[in-house]
């Protein structure tokens, strides 16, 4: 009887041993598939996007370190119509360009473009800049405003966005 209590004893010893052996190679044997399924897509992924760069010829990415914003202080100071109820609207404007050539030319027609900027400005009816649409619809006629002033009298390049920095009417 001794000797079947050992021989029972050493067969529990040896089973959870084999477990072990089993779990181990059952993670390791998950692991290298999920492995091997990652490095397979990343390889297919990264061929068909370098294959795709190489066939496109688009110019560098510009960097937001190269952006230039031109602020085209003082704010501006309208009246509305005679008719509005509200008196006046001022808006503050930053333009965002990647340009330098362009932001040098904002710079030297400034005094054009805050003169059309004024005009467009001016004939605005405060009921439309309540609304968010109004005052993107403006933002975007802004946008064309000082765009025209660049394309007219400097080289063309991009203005990339105007930006209205602070809004008041009143």
């Amino acid at each position: 009887m001794a000797e079947e209590e050992i021989n029972e004893n050493a067969d529990e010893e040896e089973k959870p041993a084999g477990g072990k052996k089993k779990l181990i190679f059952i993670i390791l044997g998950v692991i290298l598939l999920i492995g091997g399924s990652i490095g397979g897509t990343l390889m297919m992924v990264g061929s068909s996007t370098d294959t795709a760069d190489a066939e496109v010829d688009e110019p560098a990415e510009v960097s937001w370190d190269d952006a230039t914003y031109i602020d085209l202080k003082p704010p501006f100071t309208v009246n509305l119509a005679p008719d509005d109820p509200v008196g006046f609207l001022q808006i503050s404007i930053q333009v965002l360009t990647f340009d330098d050539d362009v932001a040098e030319e904002l710079e030297k027609h400034k005094p054009l473009i805050r003169n059309n900027l004024v005009v467009l400005f001016g004939q605005q009816n405060s009921a439309d800049l309540r609304v968010i649409e109004g005052k993107e619809r403006l933002q975007k006629s802004a946008l064309e405003t000082v765009q025209s002033v660049i394309n007219k009298f400097g080289t063309g390049g991009e203005v990339d966005n105007v930006f209205f920095t602070s809004f008041v009417m009143q």
